[in-house]
Protein backbone atom coordinates (compact mmCIF):
# COMPACT_ATOMS: atom_id res chain seq x y z
CA UNK A 1 0.00 0.00 0.00
CA UNK A 2 1.73 3.35 -1.47
CA UNK A 3 -1.06 5.72 -0.14
CA UNK A 4 -4.18 6.25 1.51
CA UNK A 5 -7.16 8.06 -0.23
CA UNK A 6 -7.10 11.49 0.67
CA UNK A 7 -10.36 13.46 1.90
CA UNK A 8 -11.37 17.02 1.53
CA UNK A 9 -12.55 18.90 4.36
CA UNK A 10 -16.23 19.54 4.99
CA UNK A 11 -17.87 22.43 4.25
CA UNK A 12 -21.13 23.29 5.58
CA UNK A 13 -22.75 25.41 2.86
CA UNK A 14 -26.21 25.19 1.24
CA UNK A 15 -24.44 23.52 -2.08
CA UNK A 16 -22.84 20.50 0.43
CA UNK A 17 -26.39 20.19 2.01
CA UNK A 18 -28.01 19.79 -1.14
CA UNK A 19 -25.94 17.24 -2.24
CA UNK A 20 -25.88 14.89 0.79
CA UNK A 21 -30.08 15.36 0.22
CA UNK A 22 -29.58 14.25 -3.71
CA UNK A 23 -27.51 11.30 -2.18
CA UNK A 24 -30.13 9.85 -0.11
CA UNK A 25 -32.67 10.11 -2.04
CA UNK A 26 -30.46 8.09 -4.61
CA UNK A 27 -30.10 5.45 -1.97
CA UNK A 28 -33.48 5.56 -1.28
CA UNK A 29 -34.64 4.93 -4.56
CA UNK A 30 -31.85 2.48 -5.01
CA UNK A 31 -33.36 0.37 -1.97
CA UNK A 32 -36.76 0.48 -3.44
CA UNK A 33 -36.27 -0.10 -6.85
CA UNK A 34 -34.21 -3.51 -5.21
CA UNK A 35 -37.27 -4.11 -2.97
CA UNK A 36 -39.68 -4.34 -5.82
CA UNK A 37 -37.26 -6.01 -7.90
CA UNK A 38 -36.52 -8.84 -5.94
CA UNK A 39 -38.85 -8.76 -3.15
CA UNK A 40 -38.88 -7.12 0.08
CA UNK A 41 -37.17 -10.04 2.24
CA UNK A 42 -34.82 -11.07 -0.49
CA UNK A 43 -31.31 -9.37 -0.60
CA UNK A 44 -29.59 -7.85 -3.34
CA UNK A 45 -26.26 -9.17 -5.20
CA UNK A 46 -23.60 -6.44 -3.90
CA UNK A 47 -20.43 -5.52 -4.80
CA UNK A 48 -18.13 -3.80 -2.41
CA UNK A 49 -15.14 -1.78 -3.89
CA UNK A 50 -14.35 0.14 -0.81
CA UNK A 51 -12.63 -1.15 2.10
CA UNK A 52 -15.10 1.07 4.64
CA UNK A 53 -18.30 0.34 2.85
CA UNK A 54 -17.69 -3.46 3.01
CA UNK A 55 -16.83 -2.69 7.20
CA UNK A 56 -20.32 -1.29 6.95
CA UNK A 57 -21.99 -4.22 5.73
CA UNK A 58 -20.55 -6.21 8.06
CA UNK A 59 -21.90 -3.89 10.90
CA UNK A 60 -25.65 -3.71 9.45
CA UNK A 61 -24.98 -7.46 9.42
CA UNK A 62 -25.68 -8.06 5.69
CA UNK A 63 -22.46 -9.04 4.47
CA UNK A 64 -24.22 -12.29 3.02
CA UNK A 65 -25.51 -9.97 0.19
CA UNK A 66 -21.31 -9.75 -0.87
CA UNK A 67 -20.82 -10.99 -4.06
CA UNK A 68 -17.93 -9.56 -4.45
CA UNK A 69 -15.17 -7.15 -2.73
CA UNK A 70 -11.92 -5.20 -4.06
CA UNK A 71 -8.49 -5.32 -2.94
CA UNK A 72 -8.47 -2.61 0.22
CA UNK A 73 -11.82 -4.96 1.75
CA UNK A 74 -10.35 -7.41 4.00
CA UNK A 75 -12.89 -10.01 5.34
CA UNK A 76 -12.63 -11.53 9.04
CA UNK A 77 -10.27 -14.63 9.14
CA UNK A 78 -11.89 -18.04 8.37
CA UNK A 79 -14.71 -16.19 5.99
CA UNK A 80 -16.67 -17.45 3.19
CA UNK A 81 -14.78 -17.21 0.04
CA UNK A 82 -15.70 -13.68 -2.00
CA UNK A 83 -14.36 -13.37 -5.42
CA UNK A 84 -12.02 -10.21 -5.43
CA UNK A 85 -12.26 -7.80 -8.43
CA UNK A 86 -9.54 -5.79 -8.38
CA UNK A 87 -8.76 -2.34 -7.79
CA UNK A 88 -11.70 0.29 -7.15
CA UNK A 89 -9.82 2.57 -10.10
CA UNK A 90 -8.93 -0.05 -12.75
CA UNK A 91 -12.45 -2.08 -12.39
CA UNK A 92 -12.75 -4.61 -15.14
CA UNK A 93 -16.45 -4.25 -16.82
CA UNK A 94 -16.45 -8.01 -17.54
CA UNK A 95 -15.35 -9.15 -14.24
CA UNK A 96 -17.91 -6.94 -11.98
CA UNK A 97 -20.82 -7.84 -14.47
CA UNK A 98 -19.77 -11.90 -14.25
CA UNK A 99 -20.84 -11.36 -11.00
CA UNK A 100 -24.34 -10.80 -11.88
CA UNK A 101 -24.07 -7.97 -9.06
CA UNK A 102 -27.42 -6.24 -7.91
CA UNK A 103 -25.90 -3.38 -6.35
CA UNK A 104 -22.11 -1.73 -6.46
CA UNK A 105 -20.95 0.19 -3.88
CA UNK A 106 -17.80 2.61 -3.81
CA UNK A 107 -16.54 5.75 -3.41
CA UNK A 108 -16.37 8.61 -6.10
CA UNK A 109 -13.21 7.29 -7.48
CA UNK A 110 -14.66 4.13 -8.81
CA UNK A 111 -13.27 3.69 -12.86
CA UNK A 112 -12.26 3.89 -15.16
CA UNK A 113 -15.36 5.70 -16.86
CA UNK A 114 -15.93 2.85 -19.25
CA UNK A 115 -16.95 0.34 -16.28
CA UNK A 116 -19.60 3.26 -15.04
CA UNK A 117 -21.36 3.93 -18.21
CA UNK A 118 -21.22 -0.25 -18.65
CA UNK A 119 -22.85 -1.07 -15.62
CA UNK A 120 -25.52 1.47 -16.33
CA UNK A 121 -26.34 -0.38 -19.57
CA UNK A 122 -26.44 -3.14 -18.02
CA UNK A 123 -29.09 -1.60 -15.08
CA UNK A 124 -26.83 -2.26 -12.17
CA UNK A 125 -27.36 0.09 -9.40
CA UNK A 126 -24.24 2.23 -8.39
CA UNK A 127 -23.64 4.13 -5.18
CA UNK A 128 -20.66 6.03 -4.92
CA UNK A 129 -20.15 7.66 -1.55
CA UNK A 130 -17.73 10.21 -0.11
CA UNK A 131 -14.71 8.93 1.40
CA UNK A 132 -15.24 9.86 5.21
CA UNK A 133 -12.93 12.22 6.59
CA UNK A 134 -15.66 13.26 9.58
CA UNK A 135 -17.77 11.18 11.39
CA UNK A 136 -20.68 13.29 10.35
CA UNK A 137 -19.65 11.77 6.70
CA UNK A 138 -19.42 8.43 8.11
CA UNK A 139 -22.64 8.13 9.70
CA UNK A 140 -24.19 9.60 6.52
CA UNK A 141 -22.85 6.87 4.43
CA UNK A 142 -24.04 4.35 7.01
CA UNK A 143 -27.50 5.59 6.23
CA UNK A 144 -27.45 5.30 2.71
CA UNK A 145 -25.70 1.97 2.61
CA UNK A 146 -28.70 0.81 5.15
CA UNK A 147 -31.24 2.44 2.98
CA UNK A 148 -30.03 0.46 -0.62
CA UNK A 149 -29.49 -2.95 1.26
CA UNK A 150 -32.63 -2.80 3.15
CA UNK A 151 -31.22 -2.92 6.02
CA UNK A 152 -32.38 0.73 7.85
CA UNK A 153 -33.64 -1.73 10.62
CA UNK A 154 -29.94 -2.09 11.70
CA UNK A 155 -28.92 1.43 11.06
CA UNK A 156 -29.93 3.68 13.88
CA UNK A 157 -27.82 0.95 16.05
CA UNK A 158 -24.37 0.87 13.90
CA UNK A 159 -24.83 5.30 13.85
CA UNK A 160 -25.40 5.22 17.84
CA UNK A 161 -22.30 3.04 18.30
CA UNK A 162 -20.22 5.55 16.51
CA UNK A 163 -21.63 8.13 18.03
CA UNK A 164 -20.78 6.73 21.66
CA UNK A 165 -17.49 6.31 20.59
CA UNK A 166 -17.37 9.80 19.49
CA UNK A 167 -18.44 11.28 23.03
CA UNK A 168 -15.57 8.60 24.19
CA UNK A 169 -13.04 10.38 22.17
CA UNK A 170 -14.10 13.60 23.37
CA UNK A 171 -13.73 13.19 26.64
CA UNK A 172 -10.06 11.14 26.23
CA UNK A 173 -9.07 15.27 26.13
CA UNK A 174 -6.34 14.67 23.32
CA UNK A 175 -6.42 18.40 22.63
CA UNK A 176 -2.83 18.74 23.99
CA UNK A 177 -1.07 16.32 21.28
CA UNK A 178 1.15 17.11 18.56
CA UNK A 179 0.52 14.24 16.03
CA UNK A 180 2.85 13.04 13.50
CA UNK A 181 1.34 9.96 10.67
CA UNK A 182 3.85 8.42 9.01
CA UNK A 183 2.95 6.77 5.51
CA UNK A 184 5.67 5.22 4.64
CA UNK A 185 9.25 4.58 6.28
CA UNK A 186 12.71 4.89 4.67
CA UNK A 187 16.21 5.70 6.26
CA UNK A 188 16.15 9.13 6.38
CA UNK A 189 12.55 9.90 4.56
CA UNK A 190 9.41 9.98 6.08
CA UNK A 191 6.05 10.17 4.38
CA UNK A 192 4.17 12.65 6.93
CA UNK A 193 0.18 13.32 6.73
CA UNK A 194 -0.87 16.73 6.07
CA UNK A 195 -4.19 18.48 5.43
CA UNK A 196 -6.60 16.42 3.10
CA UNK A 197 -5.83 13.02 3.96
CA UNK A 198 -7.45 10.19 5.65
CA UNK A 199 -4.27 10.41 8.37
CA UNK A 200 -5.10 14.00 9.36
CA UNK A 201 -8.74 13.02 9.54
CA UNK A 202 -7.62 10.36 12.00
CA UNK A 203 -5.95 13.01 13.85
CA UNK A 204 -8.97 15.50 14.07
CA UNK A 205 -10.67 12.31 15.28
CA UNK A 206 -8.93 12.21 18.13
CA UNK A 207 -8.96 15.73 18.93
CA UNK A 208 -5.79 16.22 18.94
CA UNK A 209 -3.48 18.71 16.16
CA UNK A 210 -1.31 17.53 13.65
CA UNK A 211 2.00 18.58 13.21
CA UNK A 212 2.26 18.87 9.55
CA UNK A 213 0.74 22.21 8.70
CA UNK A 214 1.30 21.37 4.65
CA UNK A 215 -1.30 20.08 1.92
CA UNK A 216 -1.55 16.16 1.06
CA UNK A 217 1.37 13.92 2.23
CA UNK A 218 5.14 15.49 1.75
CA UNK A 219 8.35 13.35 2.77
CA UNK A 220 10.36 15.12 5.50
CA UNK A 221 13.70 13.98 6.87
CA UNK A 222 13.75 12.15 9.98
CA UNK A 223 16.29 15.16 11.30
CA UNK A 224 13.11 17.37 9.96
CA UNK A 225 10.48 15.78 12.20
CA UNK A 226 12.73 15.34 14.64
CA UNK A 227 13.08 19.44 15.09
CA UNK A 228 9.27 19.59 14.59
CA UNK A 229 9.22 16.88 18.29
CA UNK A 230 5.91 15.90 18.05
CA UNK A 231 4.53 14.47 21.63
CA UNK A 232 3.00 11.31 19.33
CA UNK A 233 3.74 9.74 16.26
CA UNK A 234 1.54 7.26 14.54
CA UNK A 235 2.63 4.82 12.26
CA UNK A 236 0.43 3.18 9.30
CA UNK A 237 0.69 -0.32 9.79
CA UNK A 238 1.31 -2.18 6.32
CA UNK A 239 3.87 -4.31 5.22
CA UNK A 240 7.43 -2.72 5.76
CA UNK A 241 6.30 -0.35 8.21
CA UNK A 242 5.67 -0.38 12.58
CA UNK A 243 6.85 1.83 14.96
CA UNK A 244 10.34 -0.27 16.03
CA UNK A 245 11.20 -0.41 11.98
CA UNK A 246 10.77 3.55 11.97
CA UNK A 247 13.33 3.49 15.29
CA UNK A 248 15.22 1.00 13.47
CA UNK A 249 15.66 3.23 10.15
CA UNK A 250 15.35 6.64 11.62
CA UNK A 251 17.37 6.25 15.19
CA UNK A 252 17.78 10.05 15.78
CA UNK A 253 13.99 9.85 16.52
CA UNK A 254 15.03 8.38 20.06
CA UNK A 255 15.83 12.14 21.18
CA UNK A 256 12.35 13.14 20.03
CA UNK A 257 9.73 13.31 23.23
CA UNK A 258 7.39 10.86 21.38
CA UNK A 259 9.76 8.21 21.96
CA UNK A 260 10.80 9.32 25.23
CA UNK A 261 7.42 8.70 26.34
CA UNK A 262 6.71 5.89 24.84
CA UNK A 263 4.50 7.22 22.61
CA UNK A 264 5.30 5.78 19.00
CA UNK A 265 2.26 3.91 18.15
CA UNK A 266 0.60 2.05 15.47
CA UNK A 267 -2.47 2.76 13.50
CA UNK A 268 -4.25 -0.33 11.12
CA UNK A 269 -3.72 1.51 7.67
CA UNK A 270 -6.15 -0.89 6.49
CA UNK A 271 -9.24 0.76 8.02
CA UNK A 272 -7.83 4.29 6.31
CA UNK A 273 -7.41 3.49 2.91
CA UNK A 274 -10.77 4.77 2.19
CA UNK A 275 -11.02 7.44 4.42
CA UNK A 276 -12.53 6.61 8.39
CA UNK A 277 -14.40 3.33 8.83
CA UNK A 278 -15.85 2.13 11.66
CA UNK A 279 -12.63 0.39 12.06
CA UNK A 280 -10.92 3.38 12.46
CA UNK A 281 -12.95 4.60 15.08
CA UNK A 282 -12.82 1.36 16.45
CA UNK A 283 -8.45 2.10 16.41
CA UNK A 284 -8.89 5.42 17.74
CA UNK A 285 -11.20 4.72 20.68
CA UNK A 286 -8.10 1.89 21.69
CA UNK A 287 -5.66 4.58 20.66
CA UNK A 288 -7.22 7.06 23.48
CA UNK A 289 -7.85 4.54 26.31
CA UNK A 290 -3.98 3.51 25.71
CA UNK A 291 -3.31 7.35 26.03
CA UNK A 292 -4.74 7.66 29.02
CA UNK A 293 -3.67 4.46 30.70
CA UNK A 294 0.36 5.59 29.90
CA UNK A 295 -0.77 8.82 31.23
CA UNK A 296 -1.59 7.78 34.62
CA UNK A 297 1.36 5.85 34.48
CA UNK A 298 3.75 8.94 34.77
Amino acid sequence: MSSLTHTGPDRPSTKIGVLRMQRGFMALMFGLVLAVSFGVHAQPRVISTDGGATQILFALNVDSALVGVDVTSALPEGYRSVPNVGYHRALSPEGVLALQPDLVIGSEHIGPAAVLSTLASADVAVLQLPSPDSVATLKANVQEIAQSTGATDHAAEVISAIEADSQRLAAADLGAERVAFILSIEPGKLLIAGTNTAGDAFIQLLGASNIGGFDAYRTLSAEALLELNPSLILVASHEGASPARLLELNAILEYGDAAKRGRILSVNAANLVAGLSPGAIADAVRLADSLGQSTAAQ
